[in-house]
């Protein structure tokens, strides 16, 4: 990029690969006083070249552009990493045992947090029942989310914890 502190009003990105479901083997990308304005190949990406105010070799880098992520991943790896893994588990009866075990060996006042169960792997193809989960961990707060982090469930005790929630 040029050494100039000012934004460019037209930029040409090029060398790198661009996510875009419009052109899905796009290279390049201009963008026009903040807005995306063309997306595509890099041969195709010459003729705009001469009338840029400054070209940016990404170096085969990725770009995404609009793509906005609104939840936290980086939270939810954090708490993995203190929670129960439950991505081993290989049946719904062996995630329970693994719940039971984990709830046994952690201090009574404290929520208990796991991740990683896929029901899709189970033979009964089902999620852990809100009453399956109060009877492992003996009444205890849980909150187990899925391996893609975009469900969860929780037991009654967690529930209770929140206002207005039943």
């Amino acid at each position: 990029m040029s050494e100039s502190t000012a934004p460019s009003d037209t930029v040409l990105l090029r060398g790198g690969e661009v996510h875009s479901p419009a052109d899905p083997f796009a290279t390049a990308m201009v963008v026009e006083r903040g807005q995306i304005a063309w997306v595509g190949s890099e041969g195709a990406a010459d003729a705009f070249a001469s009338g840029v105010d400054d070209v940016v070799d990404l170096g085969g880098a990725l770009v995404t552009p609009a793509f906005t992520d609104a939840h936290v991943h980086t939270t939810a790896t954090g708490l993995a990493l203190t929670g129960l893994d439950l991505s081993g588990a290989p049946s719904l009866d062996a995630a329970l045992a693994l719940v039971r075990d984990f709830a046994a060996a952690r201090p009574a006042d404290r929520v208990l947090l796991g991740h990683g169960w896929d029901a899709a792997r189970w033979s009964d193809g089902r999620p852990p029942t809100r009453a399956e989960l109060d009877e492992a961990t003996g009444g205890r707060p849980l909150y187990l989310s899925r391996i893609d982090v975009h469900s969860a469930v929780v037991t009654t005790a967690l529930l209770d914890l929140v206002p207005g929630v039943t």
